[in-house]
């Protein structure tokens, strides 16, 4: 017989679901989750997540078992991010924009049998390919909900039967660690597999409180899911509205008009997410000629870096930018640019100017450092100089960093340095301590010798009253190595030429920074809303190639 686990009377596991089962004791007739017409209180949530978790247990789901989920932001969704791990297993939450195949490279290197799949991306899943899941639970909120056809069809029993036939009886998870995984988010796997970053119980639940304390969140706020849930798990916010008692509104997609119309309607006052979907947002604003929020928002926003025009029209229009940065293996944003109230009566353009920065890690993450050098013994790290000008790698460590990818040993080795994850990033740290990111090492644009660092090119870009988007690149140059390109998007009705774009930027750039070339057309993103620069230069790789080709010819 097992020996029975020792009650301390100083210690309880951390864990973000026992934000839940307060809050369900707490406030139980307090309105949880609302979608279109369909609304449940934390009481009525915290019996469907134990429903959920019941029916998971009768499947054998327990500790070192997986469940896949993937779905837009519906509430199963959510109620997936308690009721999975309260069997012990861990949740497996996937881009449902990705394509067929790479949804059946994660499910399969997650090894999960129970996959749970919103009808309205049926096409992406091929239990053909998928030999490990045994039970395949359908979500048809978005037919129910929204009137959508399901496209495809998928075997399978239908969540709400699923659920239905459980006990709501609530069974406190025993965590034997805290450090036991709570979820695994896979990376987009853009130059290779995906890589599986797993999350943990006491980290997730440090990261929430951090999302309560560093955004204001208590129990009238109301939390617009504009931020996928799949992304780093929404960056915990799945789990930090629990916490407080804050109202979540789900929303199938973040298209500006559904935004307007739920902030409107249900009063939001908090929303997260990459900038370009609040960039939109400004956009609908403006064209049908509302000038402000209803009340104020507070938009926890994630980028290295933003583009300034965004956070200037958001802030002009009544939202509050709290800026952070991070990646998957930092569950969402690990660092803030903590406000300091000093900086409250500057001019709104000097404010913007300090928000552009990424900041410090938050209360709960961890420590930060930014280095040049390859961490070795014949070439250490050395911390740059706090001159705001001197660009090294950013390196994170702490309780914001994952513990590592799921059963990837080479890929640890890699990320995982003498104590500090690499992330890939430059950066440069300002007098004050603060960082600012400045681009991807691999997006750098050395041209003639010259560092060029695109980003900064973009933003004066930016300034062009006709540009949307815009995104600047390496292009392959015999002479200086490499020149810059920008793929410009405009806004709609807008036709600036290359001419005009090329002479408004050297008004405002060094010479050798400015474009020698631009080209008008889409921005090419990840699933996630990331640039893909990578796909740019490889085309401009390949036009080079072909040229030399005829050339030799």
């Amino acid at each position: 017989m097992a020996k029975k686990k020792e009650l301390l009377h100083w210690y309880d596991p951390l864990s973000p679901l026992n934000f839940l089962e307060r809050i369900a004791r707490v406030m139980p007739d307090k309105v949880a989750v609302i979608d279109e017409d369909k609304t449940y209180t934390w009481k009525e949530f915290f019996d469907r997540v134990n429903q959920l978790s019941n029916a998971l247990k009768s499947l054998g789901i327990k500790k070192g078992e997986n469940v896949a989920c993937v779905s837009r932001n519906f509430p199963p969704h959510l109620e997936a991010h308690y009721g999975v791990p309260l069997t012990g297993g861990a949740f497996v939450s996937i881009n449902y924009r990705l394509s067929a195949p790479e949804v059946t490279t994660i499910v399969n290197l997650s090894g999960a049998k129970v996959m749970m799949v919103d009808a309205g991306v049926f096409h992406l899943v091929n239990p053909k390919d998928l030999p490990n899941v045994k039970t395949y639970i359908t979500i048809f909120d978005g037919r129910d909900t929204y009137g959508e056809t399901p496209k495809g069809e998928l075997p399978g029993v239908g969540y709400e039967e699923f659920i239905g036939k459980a006990s709501k009886e609530y069974t406190r998870l025993d965590i034997e660690d805290e450090n036991d995984l709570i979820a695994i988010d896979y990376t987009s796997g853009t130059t290779g597999n995906p890589k599986g970053c797993m999350y943990s119980h006491r980290s997730t639940y440090l990261h929430a409180i951090t999302k309560i304390i560093e955004h204001s969140l208590n129990q009238y706020s109301v939390y617009l899911w504009s931020l996928p849930m799949f992304h780093c798990n929404g960056w915990c916010w799945t789990w930090a509205t629990s916490g407080v008692g804050a109202t979540n509104v789900c929303m199938r997609s973040p298209d500006a008009d559904q935004m307007w119309r739920l902030i409107e309607k249900h009063g939001a006052t908090h929303m997260a997410g990459p900038p370009i979907i609040f960039q939109r947002l400004g956009q609908y604003m403006d064209e049908h000629g509302i000038k402000e929020f209803p009340n104020k928002v507070i938009i926890n926003n994630a980028a290295a870096p933003p583009p300034e025009n965004m956070l200037l029209d958001m802030e002009k229009k009544g939202a509050e930018i709290r800026h952070a940065y991070g990646l998957t293996e930092t569950y969402g944003p690990f660092t803030i640019c903590e406000w300091q109230p000093k900086w409250d009566k500057l001019p709104l353009e000097e404010r913007i100017d300090l928000k552009m920065r990424q900041g410090v890690p938050d209360i709960t993450a961890g420590d930060m450092r930014v280095v040049t050098g390859e961490g070795t013994e014949d070439e250490p790290w050395e911390d740059v100089p706090w001159d705001g000008k001197t660009m090294g790698e950013i390196l994170m460590r702490g309780n914001d960093v994952v513990q590592g990818y799921y059963k990837a040993p080479e890929e640890n080795a890699k990320a995982f340095v003498a104590g500090w994850m690499k992330t890939g990033d430059g950066g440069v740290i300002h007098p004050d301590g603060y960082l600012e990111v400045k681009d991807r090492f691999k997006d750098l644009i050395i041209s003639g010798g010259e560092n060029i660092i695109g980003t900064e090119v973009e933003n004066a870009i930016y300034e062009h009253p006709d540009v949307d988007e815009v995104v600047c690149f390496g292009k392959p140059d015999p002479k200086w190595g490499e020149v810059v390109k920008c793929l410009v998007h405009p806004k709609p009705g807008k036709n600036p030429t290359e001419e005009e774009i090329i002479k408004f930027t050297r008004d405002r750039l060094t010479h050798f920074k400015c474009p020698k070339e631009i080209e008008f057309g889409e921005i090419p993103r990840t699933s996630a809303g990331k640039v893909q620069k990578y796909i740019l230069r490889r085309k401009e790789k390949e036009k080079m190639a072909g040229q030399e080709g005829l050339t030799r010819v």
